[in-house]
């Protein structure tokens, strides 16, 4: 099917010239002014930009837009997704457009994609373009992306996603992250951006239909340039064993994670995450990241206090905070009911992935309540931290390796 659109295309062409040096100019550029287009952005805005753009007279197997060329030999398309631009591409009849884009653009660089394959391109800080050249069984096919160096510069002097992604929340709801970055909570497949060699993906959870996560895919070399921006990673394991590096920082509430990816890429994984340390703040007769009260009152009234994040969960009414700097799931706060009204308030702080945090966070709950009277229940230690209102007890498990915080 495929074949039979692109060759349709070039039918129309027929009557029209083959392709000179002229058709695609001196610069590393795409031609017949689709260089006003980038990926990411709605097609709607992209036939404003270019009028002439328009559907293809036959379907295909992907979404696209064409652009009559005027030669005889080349098919322009805008390829997208989800009304979102992914790529722009000239198809060039034949495998004669290596020969010509050597005598408009000079010789290509030949470097290697993540795969270690080799790749035959042309790229231009000046334009702000390059262009990937792969000659298949009858065509070769011309594809341009945005193009500038990678450099430390990119990852900037705080831990936050670049662009619109910074503007997403993990959890979020995929309807109102489509509203901040419409094109990369759209494209499942990822979209390049205008740094060389860095695709933007954000993946969703269609089950609870919220952003799931937010990651960057990087080039081998980004690591050094990570570190140059950020300072050394933090080494970490993650659960399932796979070792990462991890950039928190308080001051945004983002942690980046770095882990190995398909053949020598990175993955460059954003979320949102609240020191323990905020988490709980100084003041002994209150959370800091629980500021409205929530003992005694009803649960619509909580619900109120905390629009979109009470969820029920089995036959528990949970509030969800960011996960601790020790963790990787969120901070699931349960609320214990009676007669209507919210009687108890439990969640649990794990320190198992870091063994060191058990002292820190009991350090951290001496500090904000001074020291404990152990007391013992159903024949288990507790440690009984306030006896005023909100009566504060934590119990350690030791199993799970996690402090269990029960406030009455």
């Amino acid at each position: 099917m495929r074949s039979v659109s692109v060759a349709l295309a070039l039918a129309a062409c027929n009557s029209a010239p083959a392709a000179t040096t002229d058709f695609f100019g001196p610069t590393v550029e795409p031609p017949r002014g689709l260089a006003k287009l980038h990926p990411g952005m709605s097609t709607a805005e992209a036939r404003r930009l270019v009028p002439a753009l328009h559907e293809p007279e036959h379907t295909g197997i992907r979404d696209e837009l064409v652009l009559d060329s005027g030669a005889s030999d080349v098919a322009l398309e805008v390829r997208a997704d989800g009304g979102t631009v992914t790529s722009i591409v000239a198809i060039v009849q034949g495998h004669s457009a290596r020969e010509l884009l050597e005598r408009a653009w000079g010789k290509p660089e030949i470097v290697h994609d993540s795969l270690g394959q080799p790749e035959v391109r042309w790229a231009s800080e000046s334009s702000g373009w390059k262009v990937k050249l792969d000659c298949l069984e009858r065509n070769c096919l011309v594809e341009f992306e945005p193009y500038h160096v990678l450099t430390a510069e990119f990852f900037g002097a705080h831990v936050v996603p670049p662009g619109d992604l910074g503007k997403l929340k993990i959890g979020m709801k995929i309807g109102d992250a489509k509203e901040l970055a419409p094109g990369p909570v759209a494209v499942r497949n990822g979209i390049p951006t205008d740094v060389d060699g860095v695709r933007e993906f954000v993946a969703t959870d269609d089950k609870s239909g919220t952003v799931r996560a937010i990651y960057l895919n990087l080039p081998r070399h980004a690591e050094a340039l990570i570190a140059e921006a950020w300072g050394p990673g933090q080494p970490a394991t993650e659960p399932v064993g796979k070792a990462v590096l991890v950039w928190p920082d308080p001051e945004t509430g983002w942690r980046a994670t770095l882990r190995d990816a398909l053949g020598y890429s990175h993955d460059l994984g954003f979320d949102n995450y609240l020191p323990a340390a905020q988490l709980f703040g100084d003041q002994p007769d209150k959370i800091d990241a629980l500021p409205e009260p929530l003992l005694g009152r009803t649960l619509d009234d909580v619900k109120k206090a905390y629009p979109g994040a009470i969820t029920p969960q089995g036959k528990d009414t949970v509030l969800t905070l960011p996960p601790t700097e020790w963790e990787r799931v969120a901070t699931h706060v349960t609320l214990v009911l009676a007669g209507g009204h919210v009687h108890e308030v439990t969640f649990a702080i794990p320190w198992k992935p870091h063994p060191e945090a058990r002292d820190t966070l009991l350090d951290l709950f001496k500090h904000k309540w001074g020291d404990p009277k152990q007391i013992e229940d159903d024949g288990k230690p507790v440690l009984l931290f306030r006896d005023d209102e909100p009566r504060v007890e934590i119990r350690e498990d030791v199993e799970h390796g996690a402090w269990q915080v029960a406030l009455r």
